[in-house]
């Protein structure tokens, strides 16, 4: 999977990835640990909170402060005690880890459990070079190879080796990540074992083309719905 490089007006496509250090005395437990493959922010496939999501927050030693809240479109909460809390982007991991911090000073075991209870944006396009392309409904695990077969497919002039995958990044900025579509030596393609998330655009280029982000300014700015567009804003450029 490589990332693409944008235009400065998106500014740079950059995964951030998480490597295990190698520990100096090789235990079975840093063996281990050394031979697991990195994880990236973009590919762990852990759903990230979005505006309009619902979610319950529950602490176990004081239930007086349990919430069910609806995340603002400004990407905040209200909790009590301790005001305005930035939600969104966040995974369910990173706001009890943010809760915890919050709380620490004012409750004896500040521990909470946090569920979705209504997502808000269950949702993918698909475009391109696809029998039917379209917005699709986002339920369970979906992967990029998957959204595709389920938009019917690619198409005779599909370029058939590849799959763009055009998600928000940090401050609202698309990376673009390019995942092989066919798989090596026996083992499952990039594509197919790519985990989506709301909001993604899953893109299947014209066999041929000269210059990728060609298609990429093609289908996102004339093809992906108006509920859609606020994503992107500038035009993707590969050198």
């Amino acid at each position: 999977m490589r990332a693409l490089r944008t235009v400065p007006a998106f500014a740079a496509a950059l995964v951030l990835v998480v490597m295990t250090a190698v520990t100096a005395a090789q235990t079975p437990e840093a063996v281990r640990a050394a031979a697991t493959p990195p994880v990236t922010d973009l590919d762990d496939g852990s759903y990230r909170l979005g505006p309009g999501d619902t979610i319950e927050i529950k602490f176990m030693s004081n239930p007086e402060l349990n919430e069910l809240v609806v995340i603002r479109p400004d990407g905040r909460i209200s909790m009590p005690l301790v005001g305005e809390l930035l939600v969104a982007n966040s995974t369910i991991a990173e706001l009890a880890t943010r809760l915890s911090t919050a709380y620490v000073d004012i409750l004896k075991t500040p521990s909470a459990t946090i569920q979705v209870r209504d997502f808000a944006n269950r949702r993918v396009f698909v475009g391109g070079e696809v029998a039917r392309p379209g917005v699709l409904p986002l339920s369970g695990r979906q992967t990029a190879l998957s959204a595709v077969m389920e938009a019917g497919g690619f198409r005779g002039s599909a370029a058939r080796d590849e799959i763009l995958v055009i998600r928000k990044g940090n401050e609202d900025e698309p990376r673009v990540l390019r995942l092989a579509a066919k798989g090596q030596d026996g083992k499952a393609p990039e594509a197919a074992k790519f985990a989506l998330q709301p909001l993604d655009v899953v893109l299947v280029t014209e066999s041929g083309v000269a210059r990728t982000n060609r298609a990429i300014d093609q289908y996102v700015r004339q093809m992906i719905p108006i509920s859609l567009t606020w994503l992107f804003g500038n035009t993707v450029g590969l050198d």
